[in-house]
């Protein structure tokens, strides 16, 4: 009887498994990346890469000019690609012109900020314009009949072109606050810090009065892409759509965040964090960094990267930590594609690339000297490894400030850092034991999850693939008026009621005294 029992169980599983209805393969993914930022192109291709291993035909939109470096990175990939006419080469240098603008603070004044910001999404319109006007590539596009678009929320193309195909969109978040308006969620400023402010969720006046006015000055960058894609979105779309509504239609937002490191705020049912879903359990390193990982002795190793965006750190900070790593008794491996810097110790082996999640990973490496990026900081925060950030700009410093927050090392500013100052920190941070335990604590508590983000991340992309678009989870609050959702209309109501209820009491007391004065003329009479 237990066998039979068993014989019926296992064929239930096997036909649970071949059953359509809890597997799906064979979908039609469409990405359509961020130009010129290249760490989310990272986050996305990763994602299209699980998607491809799991049987899924994943195609890719990218201008001509960058096909050949991607085919290389992704051969399982399709592509699909159009002449930006150097609207990518224009992204880059404005890329390039607001960092070298930044002041000591990593902060630009205010006016400035704006007109870059706006220049920018002027250069992302016309990409977006360049994509849609090529006819061959839309009508391919629509005849392949994809069941999903993955797209980046920064981007407002990616959401035009999943309206102008009619197709199911799925939007990467990098935790900026451009969602809220297209979510219909609240940021609440009173206790959440926004990404790129430095505090936590503990703020008092003043801090709140700062937290505040970042976020509108966010909102009004985001604002000014959006306004900037409306004319692309009216050609393509119709006059009754805004780069806002077609980004209102994502099915599902996947945030790359967590509330571990950006604390917990209002959400909806389909917006999912998947912060960390890159990360991987680390692999074997090659012989030859294994050699010098084991070299180290008891002392470990400290590993040192500044991100895709700094592959080479500039002559002045590159010496101040040089000379800083050289008076540790802990080997150093620092990704540097620079000159090498005159005061390199002899601890430190420099590298054009580093296996950064492998090396994390390792049971050698004592500390993490990183630019804080969110692919960094996730990597730390799941090997359990603390941290000397360095942050340059963007949401770095946040990322930062974050890590500190919960006790997992210590921020310096890169562009005045002292060799002292920077010896100190990393000191203080690999003989403490407070900042490995707090960082192992951390580790333990991203692990400890019911599923892991990266699955979370496909779960949802196949969700939708399966129903065709979840339309009942997206809030209503989007289609609302502005007047309508802060509930103006409704407050104007009860005014005017009240106004009216006082004038009648006022009315009826002025008739009454009146009554009673001339009941008292006619007595005194």
């Amino acid at each position: 009887m237990r066998a039979i029992t068993l014989a019926v169980s296992v064929a239930i599983f096997l036909h649970l498994l071949s059953d359509e209805r809890f597997n799906v393969h064979g979908g039609k993914v469409l990405l359509v990346p961020t130009p010129v930022i290249e760490s989310y192109w990272f986050e996305m291709a990763k994602i299209g890469q699980v998607l491809s291993d799991r049987e899924h035909d994943v195609v890719v939109v990218f201008p001509e000019r960058v096909l050949t470096k991607r085919q290389k990175d992704r051969p399982d990939f399709q592509f699909e690609t159009f002449q930006d006419q150097g609207a990518w080469a224009r992204l880059e240098e404005l890329n390039n012109l607001e960092r070298e603008e930044a002041g000591e603070d990593g902060q630009i004044f205010l006016p400035r900020l704006l007109q870059l910001r706006q220049m920018w999404g002027q250069e992302m319109a016309k990409h977006c314009d360049l994509l849609l006007r090529n006819s061959t590539l839309t009508d391919r596009m629509k005849a392949s009949r994809h069941d999903v678009i993955v797209t980046d929320a920064l981007f407002h193309c990616g959401a035009i072109v999943g309206r102008h195909l009619d197709v199911p969109n799925v939007a990467l978040v990098a935790p900026l606050e451009h969602d809220t308006r297209a979510t219909g969620v609240p940021f609440p400023c009173s206790y959440v810090p926004s990404v790129f402010s430095t505090f936590d969720d503990r703020m008092p006046f003043l801090q709140r009065l700062e937290n505040a006015f970042v976020v509108c000055k966010q909102m009004a960058v985001f604002w000014l892409w959006a306004r900037a894609h409306d004319s692309v979105t009216h050609r393509y779309l119709g006059k009754g759509e805004t780069a806002l509504t077609a980004m209102s239609h994502t099915d599902v937002w996947l945030y790359v965040s967590d509330p571990l490191l950006d604390f917990p705020q209002p959400s909806m049912p389909n917006m999912v964090n998947i912060g960390g879903f890159h990360v991987k359990q680390a692999g074997s390193l090659s012989e030859e960094l294994e050699t010098f990982m084991r070299s180290s002795g008891d002392e470990g190793v400290v590993v040192v990267s500044f991100g895709a965006f700094m592959n080479s750190v500039p002559t002045q900070q590159a010496e101040v930590l040089a000379t800083a790593f050289a008076l540790l008794p802990q080997k150093v491996l620092w990704r540097h594609g620079g000159e090498k810097p005159a005061s390199l110790g002899s601890n430190t082996k420099l590298m054009n690339w580093l296996p950064q999640n492998d090396l994390l990973g390792h049971e050698k490496t004592r500390l993490f000297v990183t630019h804080a990026g969110r692919s960094s900081v996730y990597e730390a925060l799941h090997h359990g490894v603390p941290v000397v950030c360095l942050p340059t700009c963007l949401d770095q410093p946040a990322n930062a400030a974050r890590l500190v927050a919960r006790g997992a090392g210590i921020s310096l500013n890169y562009r005045t850092v002292t060799v002292e100052e920077l010896y100190q920190a990393i000191v203080t941070v690999i003989t403490d034991e407070r900042y490995r335990a707090a960082a192992a604590r951390l580790s333990s508590l991203h692990r400890d999850q019911p599923q892991p983000p990266m699955g979370r991340a496909v779960w949802w992309i196949e969700h939708v693939i399966k129903h065709g678009g979840l339309p009942h989870l997206r809030a209503r609050a989007v289609e609302l008026p502005w007047y309508q959702y802060y509930l103006l209309d409704v407050a104007a109501f009860l005014v005017a009621v009240c106004s009216v209820a006082m004038w009648f009491v006022w009315f009826s007391c002025l008739l009454c005294c009146r009554k009673c004065r001339r009941v008292g003329k006619i007595k005194s009479q």
